[in-house]
């Protein structure tokens, strides 16, 4: 699930582990900062050895990407504007992807998540509460 803002900018991005059929998909654009890949292999299938090339890039924003391990997470997405735009839950196994605007998270239940975000991080600089 992509949750965009007016202008069509993508916020974030859900993917449900349930919900994963295809092989091999990008759920991103290839111009995104942080890119989400989704799998799903049969047994002796093969992701060729590979190393990625050094590059520099300019990263303008602190992507963040939010595992879910245990447990209910209810995710509230935000606009740029600070505009409420989804509400939702997500479970074990799912994964959440956010690339601008504002997020809020709650515990439906007792949860465990693995959090990635971009470094390096400086929580005064990189973070503004509302």
């Amino acid at each position: 699930m992509k949750i965009k803002d007016k202008e069509g900018n993508l916020l974030a991005l859900i993917v449900n582990s349930e919900e994963i059929e295809s092989e091999k998909y990008f759920a991103t654009e290839d111009n995104q900062e942080l890119q989400v890949g989704v799998f799903n292999l049969d047994k002796d299938d093969v992701i060729e050895k590979h190393i990625h090339s050094e590059q520099e890039r300019k990263i303008n924003r602190t992507s963040e990407v939010i595992i879910v391990t245990e447990g209910e997470l209810i995710v509230d997405i935000y606009s740029k504007d600070l505009e409420l735009l989804y509400t939702g839950s997500l479970f074990k196994g799912d994964v959440l992807a956010m690339f601008e605007g504002g997020h809020g998270l709650r515990m439906g239940s007792k949860c465990k998540f693995i959090e990635v975000k971009q470094g390096p991080y400086i929580e005064d600089i990189d973070k503004e509460k509302f």
